[in-house]
This record gives structure tokens, sequence and C-alpha cells, in this order.
């Protein structure tokens, strides 16, 4: 009986994240109530607040759900210390890229997160809004990068720092253009194309030390 009440409630939660996605994707992260998203799973309003708090964490809930399997394979790349890292930043932007294209989850969070979303408070479990992925995806990129100047494939004086946020507003120009854009080109077989023309403007002229404000450097920052 235990289990059972266990099993329904880890169904009732996925019910409403999933209502989540469908509900913020037609409506906007502002305008979508917890009422409206308690009536698309079927549930009562109280339901939905005995498993999250408020909007906020269940906005964090539902983009964790769909993110953090992109987030893991970029820590891993990142740690990969072994790899070439300039092969491990195009395999893992393309398989990113075609994620993005195929999973239909993946999509529907990223297009509520980038097209459809405005900034909501943290929520008290820590769950990961926009800006903290940003963080974390930046930190990722950059120890790819250092990977790269160690390794000789980008000159000694690259800055960093810059670089990864280069690469992450790159990644989000493409990704925002084509969810906004569907119908433009095909994500999942212009992506190889696409990441060879970014990493080769990376590699012929990578930013420099100095180029950009703050203390850049071949070396991660700190930012906790």
């Amino acid at each position: 009986m235990v289990r059972r009440t266990k099993d329904e409630a880890l169904a009732t939660r996925e019910a409403l994240l999933d209502a989540a996605e469908r509900v913020f994707c037609a409506s906007g992260v502002t305008s979508a109530t917890l009422g409206d998203v308690a009536s698309a799973t079927g549930v009562t309003r109280g339901a939905v607040y005995w498993h999250f708090r408020d909007k906020g964490e269940l906005f964090g809930a539902m983009c964790s759900r769909a993110t953090l399997p992109l987030q893991s394979r970029l820590e891993q790349a990142a740690d990969g210390d072994g790899d070439d890292a300039i092969a491990t930043l195009h395999a893992v932007s393309v398989q990113a890229m075609r994620e993005i294209a195929l999973n239909p989850r993946t999509r529907a969070v990223l297009e509520i997160l980038l097209c459809k979303s405005e900034r909501l408070p943290q929520p008290a479990d820590g769950a990961p809004q926009i800006d903290e992925m940003d963080r974390q995806c930046a930190n990722a990129l950059e120890r790819i990068i250092v990977r790269a100047i160690v390794q000789g494939h980008l000159s000694a004086d690259t800055d960093s720092h810059l670089a990864a946020h280069l690469l992450q507003a790159f990644f989000h120009g493409v990704i925002q253009h084509w969810l906004m854009h569907p119908e433009a080109f095909d994500l999942n077989t212009a992506a190889p194309a696409m990441v060879d023309t970014m990493i080769a403007g990376l590699v012929a002229a990578p930013p420099r030390r100095g180029a950009g404000e703050g203390p850049g450097s071949p070396c991660v920052r700190d930012e906790t």
C-alpha cells in the first residue's frame, strides 16, 4: 500500500510537470496560473501545492527535468581531461542541437525558457533557474576551452571567459531563432555544419585577453 501511494504521488507529479509544459507553452509563464495547471492535469489546486510550493518551484522542476540530461553531458565533456578538447566541443555541441531538434520535451521546455518565460523568483528548494543554468553552462564551456588552450588548439592568450560566453551566445541565438522559425532550416541535419563554422571561427580568431571587460585569462573563474 505504501509503495502504491508513492508510485501514485510520483505519477501525479509527472502529470503536473507534463501539464505545466503545455500550459506554459500555450499561455506564457507569467499569464499561466497553478489553477490552469491543475485543470490541465485533472486534479485540484491543492494537489498542485502538495507537490510544489509555488509557480516558481514548479517552473524550476519542469526545466530541470528536460535540461539536466543536456547539462550532465556538458559537465562530463568538461571533465574529460584526456580528450581532444576541440573534438569534444564539436561532439557535445552537435549532440545538444540534435537533442533539441528531435526530443519534443526538450524542445518545448527550451521554447518556454527562451521565448515564453519571464524571470521568476528563485525557488526555495534551489531548483535551477535561467541564470543558474546559464552560469553552469558557461563554466563548463570555459573548462573545455581551457583544455583546448593547454592542448595547443587555441592560442595561449585566448580569453577563455569571453570565449565561453561567445559560444553560449551562439547557441542561444541559433536555438532561439530556430524555435521561432523552425521552417527556416532543419536543425538536426544542419547541426554539424553550424558547429563546424562556430569552431572554425573560434580557432582562427579567438578572443584575446584584454578584448572584453574583466580579468579574462585562460583559467576558470570561481563564480560561486
